[in-house]
């Protein structure tokens, strides 16, 4: 039986967590959650599935051994990581407060199913370094196009491989073609059912930018082999193109459970299904589109900051985390997200040595930056 630590219980993928492991009772055990708010959620999670360890970040409260904690501590996820026996972490924070527990898991040499982008993103040369390191640490990719492509990878010789497409539905943009949208329309996605931040993303296709930055680092494939197609439908989740012209696809009812199981039983696969099935009768037909880059600058933000690298990749996350953030606050409106994103990169003098404290530096003058500019 495994032992699960999952960071970010309360969200969307934390949910899709706790599916899979109220079907799989014998072969996994939660040992530990942690939130950012939602104590009664927590303590409800806590209560069903006979968890000891439990930390709520927002009201300080912190349960170890079904004793309260009283150590100063400023991230409980780090805490949680560093203190409880656990052989998967589940990271489903949002953020780059995801950065110092995957870290510390890597340390550890555990094993890290990862929901949490912005770390690779505004990382990815570190947590390489360290996983060189750290040999028996091993990151499994939950995001269900990273998931798409780890599968079919493994199964081919990359020295055969021309690029890889990640897919996008392209979010109440593309479907409505409105560019001026209100956070009510931002949250009528098509497809998924994901958090605020992440919808918001789905929209300006700034998730597909760091989807974009994420496989580069994941996979250590360089920026010109990574393609982007919309595919509302949402059914193919990832391609691969080898240089003979095979294509060869990932295809799954959207339903983030089957990454997570994907991760949680690797190298295995589970014998029983959650997810519904395709109904082929329909999707008779799948469409896809070339992205326009006029109509999601977002995604040339992305290619740009990953070839400049540095700490590009890291204020591009932070930037857009911010102005997120504001437009959901109200400050801003939906149009003007890429555009401070854009401003605070336009602004950004880059620190050539990357360390843990520089991408952080960096990650600080993007927030403090992103929080004053105006269109």
């Amino acid at each position: 039986m495994k032992k699960i630590l999952l960071l970010g219980a309360s969200g969307s993928i934390g949910k899709s967590v706790l599916k899979v492991l109220r079907k799989y009772p014998s072969k996994f055990k939660l040992v530990g959650i942690t939130a950012y708010s939602k104590t009664s959620s927590i303590l409800k999670i806590a209560k069903e599935f006979n968890v000891k360890n439990y930390a709520i970040s927002s009201t300080d409260l912190m349960i170890i051994n079904n004793k309260k904690n009283e150590s100063n501590f400023s991230d409980c996820n780090s805490y949680m990581v560093n203190n409880v026996d656990f052989d998967i972490v589940i990271n489903a924070l949002v953020g780059s407060t995801g950065f110092r527990p995957t870290v510390d898991a890597i340390r550890r040499e555990k094993i890290i199913a990862l929901a949490n982008k912005e770390t690779i993103v505004a990382y990815g040369e570190i947590i390489n370094r360290l996983l060189k390191k750290y040999k028996k640490a091993e990151i499994r990719p939950v995001d269900s196009e990273h998931s798409a492509l780890w599968q079919l990878l493994s199964g081919v010789n990359k020295k055969n491989l021309k690029r890889i497409i990640i897919t996008a539905s392209g979010g109440v943009t593309f479907k409505t073609g409105k560019q001026d949208l209100e956070i009510e329309d931002i949250m009528a996605h098509p497809v998924w059912n994901m958090g605020k931040k992440v919808t918001v993303d789905s929209s300006t296709m700034m998730n597909k930018g760091l989807e974009i930055i994420e496989a580069s680092f994941l996979f250590n494939i360089e920026p010109k082999k990574i393609s982007v197609l919309i595919h509302p439908q949402s059914i193919i989740h990832g391609m691969i193109e080898m240089k003979d012209g095979t294509m060869i696809s990932h295809m799954a009812y959207p339903d983030m459970v089957l990454p997570i199981e994907y991760a949680m039983f690797y190298p295995d696969r589970p014998k029983e299904r959650i997810i519904k099935p395709i109904d082929f009768n329909a999707y008779s037909s799948l469409s896809f589109f070339e992205p326009d880059f006029k109509r999601f600058p977002a995604l040339n933000l992305a290619y740009k900051c990953l070839i400049k690298g540095k700490t590009y990749t890291a204020v591009f996350s932070k930037a857009n985390e911010i102005a997120v953030k504001r437009f959901l606050d109200g400050d801003i409106k939906f149009r003007d997200i890429v555009s401070i994103t854009d401003k605070v990169l336009k602004m950004h003098k880059p620190i050539n040595i990357l360390t843990e404290q520089s991408i952080m530096n960096a990650e600080k003058w993007a927030s403090e930056k992103a929080l004053k500019v105006r269109v």
